[in-house]
């Protein structure tokens, strides 16, 4: 028997509601205005049951995400996911159409029709499915299901169902690009972990609520242990499964309601909260979490296959209430790391007043080497190169930092952490430029003007996108021939982006610039990258040297070297030759290039010359 159908005003006055609160509604409310709108429309048609199905982004799987049960009718919605779309036959194709799925009485399919069998089980006697959709595009259905009677569906309420439908749509792709911004916003894209912006609200309210309970809370700096050898030898996109999977593991090794994030590169922020009011027990919890995140890191087995030991560094600062910046607590996590890594890494160090001694100066160095870069405090040694018998045809220049309290400093003072906060770039160029200006000065003189010039680019310096033009830049500038110019590059940055690396070598090669490979044997050694490689010449690492009258191992190295760069037309040059027994192993074995402390230390540009001028005019007599 066909019920009466509800009061049409009202029906109305219900739909302009639900519109006016679907358009009111915030990306994190819309869920539960869904709710109570299929609340709203189920006890307004005194239905059994008011849903919402979302469909995949290929349509092939549908779940029921929301519903409205009527009381005493028991809930389907765990028994609706992932059905196949196909499985809902003509009414799909109708959804898809664009067009709603209207019963007015099950009665009237066949009794062994699919449709009344699966109707008449749920003793739903008339039901309306109306299409989600999305600039054409499917994305869900929305119904109500009547048990108590059968309802002759009027057009007016299947169009103000429609509208709802369409608003329904409206809220869930505006929910969508909320969720999206706020991924971006607060998520790191590769790993989905928290990203620093929101790393620091979480320690902040992580501070505030130590406060309050007056327990210790936790900040621990985690760094990937060897992760930049990783990235330059089997390239970028084994370096981001490496962190995704690394990042999979700090998850899941984490109390429920701690925090892992993202800073940056290899480098993770994990936040402890809730630990013991004591902090010998709060020290003593932290300590078990990071052996049980160094296990999962060290046997997971996709780990192993990209790398067969896996480790991470660790530092951790314990903190109570918010007397300390945030920054200062990650930067205070960073220098207890920085001391792991100092000790041969996989390790965990708790921050202490004496590494906060060590921030300060980290941090008092990165403002001088700004300085130093603005007001050129660097300045060129240089080390003679020479070819047998003895006669010099160039140098490495090699960078020193004339700090204007310190003194002269040597690479080992401020290099490997200019590596690290990326000041080598502007340092790098500096390099070049000056090593440019030299080599025009040296050129202008017809006893210098051949002399060849050894400048080293770092990994971060070959990677930028501009390096080639910056080099024509300066060549240009200075007015320097680029045929006395020699880039050294290590091996280690041949790996990643081979053909880019090619290409750029070629372009420069193009103009005049000939390129060493440096420390050659310690690396990725490879004939393929070699035969393919512009190369001029080879650098035999100071290593083998070190050790060539002593090792059999390593004058077999250093002779295959030497007959490798023959067979290539490379020149091959020894440096770290500190004896007269180095200098002739090297001879003996086809090396007849070198430098080293047993001819001359780096010297200052005047020096050098004088030592270039003695020593050549003693060859030639």
């Amino acid at each position: 028997m066909s019920s009466a159908f509800p009061d049409e005003l009202a029906f109305f006055n219900l739909v302009a509601d639900l519109s006016s609160e679907f358009a009111q509604a915030s990306g994190v409310e819309i869920d539960l205005v869904i709710e109570q709108a299929l609340a709203k429309i189920g006890q307004f048609y005194a239905a059994d049951r008011c849903y919402l199905f979302r469909f995949s982004d290929d349509l092939s799987l549908a779940s029921n995400t929301h519903e409205w049960c009527a009381m005493g009718v028991s809930a389907q919605m765990p028994h609706l996911q992932q059905l196949k779309s196909a499985d809902f036959g003509d009414w799909f194709v109708n959804w898809h159409q664009g067009n709603p799925s209207i019963i007015n009485d099950v009665s009237a399919f066949p009794a062994a029709s699919p449709e009344y069998q699966l109707l008449a089980a749920q003793d739903i006697k008339s039901l309306i499915m109306l299409p989600i959709r999305s600039k054409s595009r499917l994305i869900g259905m929305f119904g109500i299901d009547i048990v108590r009677s059968t309802i002759q569906w009027p057009a007016e309420h299947i169009a103000g169902l429609q509208l709802v439908a369409g608003n329904i749509c409206g809220a869930l792709m505006r929910q969508q690009i909320e969720r999206q911004t706020e991924q971006l916003t607060f998520f790191d894209p590769l790993t989905g972990l928290a990203n620093r912006q929101l790393m620091l609200k979480r320690i902040a309210q992580a501070q505030l609520h130590s406060s309050r309970c007056q327990q210790y809370a936790a900040l621990l700096f985690v760094d990937i242990d060897d992760f930049k050898t990783l990235n330059d030898s089997l390239g970028y996109n084994m370096g981001d499964k490496v962190l995704t999977l690394v990042a999979g593991e700090l998850s899941a090794a984490i109390p429920y309601g701690d925090t892992v994030g993202r800073l940056n590169a290899d480098e993770f922020l994990i936040l402890i909260e809730m630990l013991d009011s004591d902090e010998a027990k709060a020290v003593k919890a932290v300590t078990n979490l990071v052996e049980r995140l160094q296990l999962r890191v060290a046997d997971n087995v996709a780990l192993k296959q990209v790398r067969p030991k896996n480790t991470l560094s660790i530092g951790a600062t314990l903190f109570q209430g918010d007397s300390t910046d945030v920054d200062v607590l990650i930067t205070q996590a960073d220098m207890a790391m920085y001391q792991v890594k100092q000790n041969t890494g996989n390790g965990l160090v708790f921050f202490d007043a004496q590494l906060q001694q060590q921030a300060k100066r980290r941090i008092l160095l990165a403002l001088e080497l700004r300085d130093a870069i603005a007001e050129q405090q660097f300045e060129l040694f240089y080390q003679p190169q020479l070819v047998h018998p003895g006669i010099v045809v160039g140098a490495e220049s090699l960078v020193r930092w004339r700090h204007p309290t310190r003194g002269l400093l040597g690479p080992s003072d401020f290099l490997d952490f200019a590596e690290e906060s990326g000041l080598i770039l502007a340092i790098g160029e500096i390099v070049l430029r000056l090593a440019c200006q030299q080599l025009a000065v040296w050129q202008s003189n017809v006893a210098t003007a051949r002399l060849e010039l050894s400048v080293n680019i770092s990994a971060q310096q070959f990677r930028q996108r501009d390096f080639v033009a910056m080099i024509q830049h300066i060549l240009a500038e200075t007015a320097a021939d680029a045929t006395t110019l020699k880039l050294e590059l290590t091996e280690s940055m041949l790996v990643d982006d081979f053909a880019n690396v090619v290409d750029k070598m070629r372009q420069l090669q193009q103009l005049g610039i000939r390129f060493s490979l440096d420390d050659f044997g310690t690396g990725y050694s490879s004939l393929v990258y070699l035969k393919r490689l512009p190369l001029y010449q080879l650098k035999i690492d100071r290593g083998f040297v070190e050790d060539l009258l002593s090792d059999e191992n390593e004058q077999a190295i250093v002779r295959t070297i030497i007959l490798l760069g023959q067979t290539l037309g490379l020149e091959v040059l020894a440096e770290g030759v500190e004896s007269a027994g180095q200098l002739n192993a090297l001879l003996k074995l086809g090396c007849y290039h070198y430098q080293g402390y047993f001819f001359a230390k780096p010297l200052p540009v005047k020096d050098f010359e004088q030592f270039l001028q003695q020593h050549n005019n003693k060859m030639f007599r």
